[in-house]
């Protein structure tokens, strides 16, 4: 992986376990809508995290970090990305009715757009910079590194996707040359007994993008 500045970027592994989950608890997960506009509040599930963590054993969570001259340490995380086949997004028990709620929601995502998009496909479904380090390119440099991830862990896929939660992701990733394929209301989606999952979030939207790899 390649370096910009201070910042260097490397694929995860799971010495980094911790420095991975810490980053998702501070600057992931706090601003992730499907977290935080659930109906049942905004902490993220443990099964939630577990999952997340379980894509460093994919080799494909790559991390920017901040460089450290003498120390020898590894870096602080200051920006995260997470992706791998879109047939395989679930490494762990549900055991939580919100995760439940959020797996079922992006299945229902992922259905919406299959007629527009390439399944299976790499899906980066993570990309997040810590507040202190945004506008400094760390967000492009990840994606960048989440496609020569995927070219190289899943060569027979032909296609990369991605799910914007955010305005500004959104704006990168069309930057990026990724199409639209797909748009979601967060407050259009009902469970299985009608019932509204997100509620405090009333503007939120998924979408979801795509190029080829």
């Amino acid at each position: 992986m390649g370096s910009s500045e201070e910042i260097t970027y490397t694929v995860a592994t799971n010495a980094d376990r911790d420095c991975v989950r810490d980053a998702l608890i501070t600057f992931y997960y706090p601003e992730e809508p499907l977290t935080t506009a659930h109906r049942s509040g905004a902490e993220v599930t443990p099964d939630d995290l577990d999952n997340s963590l379980a894509f460093i054993g994919k080799g494909t969570v790559t991390l920017a970090r901040l460089k450290q001259a003498t120390s020898g340490q590894p870096g602080t995380v200051v920006g995260i990305a997470i992706g791998g086949p879109s047939d395989d997004g679930l490494h762990v028990p549900i055991r939580t009715r919100k995760f439940a709620d959020i797996v079922a929601f992006l299945d229902w995502v992922a259905q919406s757009s299959v007629a527009m998009g390439t399944r299976p496909c790499y899906n980066m479904h993570c990309l997040a910079v810590h507040p202190a380090y945004r506008g400094r390119s760390i967000g492009r440099q990840l994606v960048e590194q989440q496609m020569l991830v995927a070219k190289h862990v899943c060569p027979q896929l032909g296609a990369f996707t991605a799910d914007a939660t955010a305005r500004a992701s959104e704006r990168l990733l069309k930057r990026l040359g990724l199409c639209e394929i797909g748009r979601l209301r967060l407050d259009e989606y009902r469970d299985e007994r009608g019932e509204r999952v997100f509620d405090q979030l009333p503007d939120g939207v998924v979408v979801t993008l795509e190029t080829a790899l």
